[in-house]
């Protein structure tokens, strides 16, 4: 079996074992995991994507036509820097009884490389993981938690990685609550040229995930990769944020910075309810923002920086010319609102430009009326199409 790289290990006898199981302080008592487990969002890693995707010959038990895909693109046995991942929300508190499992497909055979993964981190440093040992390419494979196919980091037993049960290596971490539950593809390295994994029905606690959720009023939003490249960026997480390059779709945090400049992507969110709003944006790179109020009024916050215009107020001709713009294009219907330097624009059934620069913000209309309001001025214009407003810096 081929393994994924790890480091120095010092292994436990099985009589160790025994006797720690023996202690009586055993995780598998612990009362069951958090009731509101599910997806939370992915991340990426190196040259990789991840997202929710249409997979039409879905598992037993999966109640919609998608789940989560898992590329990396290593480039040759040394490359370990690629990851994909997703990663569950709702699971702070001791591991559930019950042993979390998982479907997973791939489309190439030969050792796992330790890959797809599901991880259990722990409040004590360690984690456990749940993991294949071989691949069958094309076929869904059900990765019960209940057999040996589990590995130890960290906690009383240091490193054991082969053929161990859930219920030993709880015992390995006595009183130690879960802190994160995620997937993992990392497994480039071993598979070169492009690795992509499917997994589904992750069940953790008694709760299975085969569907992303939908979008909730004043805290997510829906987002789709319509076509090209689109990273993500969400808030709160470090001081850049958690990265994403996304294949398919996800759920994503209200406060995300979506850069589209090299592809096209669709906005998902609620006005309270089942309703949406949906919209296509492309060309720019944006924040989105949503309170609870207003009809679920979702905020389109033009972003990057206009570099060079404090040179050009001053009169520094060279560093003039070095002045940038920023732009956002955008079709949609709903409570949708872009906001530039200098205005915001309301739409109604709308395709729009919207166009920063050192002199201000301007809107262009293709289709449907922008409802702008002039941050300078303190006006509201109704822009119809094929008329341009622009609201300049005071």
């Amino acid at each position: 079996m081929l393994a994924r790289p790890v480091l120095p290990f010092r292994s436990l006898s099985l009589a160790a074992l025994a006797a720690l199981i023996a202690v009586g302080v055993s995780l598998a008592l612990a009362a069951p995991a958090h009731a509101q487990f599910a997806f939370g969002s992915v991340a990426t890693e190196g040259d990789a994507q991840a997202g929710w995707v249409t997979e039409v010959n879905s598992p037993l038990g999966s109640t919609e036509q998608q789940s989560i895909g898992l590329f990396v693109n290593g480039t040759s046995a040394s490359d370990f820097s690629d990851a994909a991942r997703a990663i569950f929300v709702g699971v702070p508190g001791p591991p559930p009884v019950t042993p979390p499992s998982f479907d997973f497909k791939v489309f190439t055979v030969g050792g796992s490389g330790g890959s797809p993964r599901l991880v259990l981190r722990l409040s004590d440093g360690g984690r456990i993981e749940l993991r294949p040992v071989s691949l069958e390419a094309g076929a869904w494979t059900h990765v019960d938690g209940t057999g040996s196919d589990w590995e130890n980091r960290g906690g009383l037993c240091g490193d054991l990685l082969d053929g161990r049960t859930y219920a030993e290596l709880l015992n390995c971490h006595p009183g130690a609550q879960v802190t994160r539950v995620e997937v993992i593809n990392d497994s480039g390295w071993l598979h070169l040229g492009g690795f992509q994994l499917l997994v589904d029905n992750i069940s953790y606690g008694g709760e299975t995930v085969s569907a992303p959720p939908p979008p909730v009023l004043g805290e997510t939003v829906g987002l789709a990769r319509v076509s090209g490249q689109v990273i993500v960026r969400y808030p709160g997480r470090g001081r850049r944020g958690q990265i994403v390059r996304l294949r398919g779709n996800s759920t994503l945090p209200v406060g995300s910075v979506i850069d589209s400049r090299r592809g096209r992507v669709q906005l998902e969110s609620s006005k309270g309810g089942k309703r949406r709003h949906r919209g296509v944006f492309r060309g720019g790179t944006f924040k989105v923002k949503q309170g609870g109020a207003q009809g679920g009024l979702t905020d389109v916050v033009l972003r990057g920086g206009l570099f060079g215009c404090s040179a050009k107020a001053s009169g520094d001709a060279h560093a003039a010319a070095l002045t940038t713009t920023r732009r956002l294009w955008g079709r949609g219907r709903g409570r949708f609102r872009t906001r530039g330097r200098s205005s915001s624009g309301s739409v109604r059934g709308t395709k729009w430009l919207t166009v920063d620069s050192c002199k201000g913000t301007l809107t262009v209309v293709v289709e449907g009326v922008v409802v702008v309001r002039d941050f300078t001025t303190g006006e509201t214009v109704e822009v119809k199409a094929g008329e341009r407003y622009f609201a300049s810096v005071r």
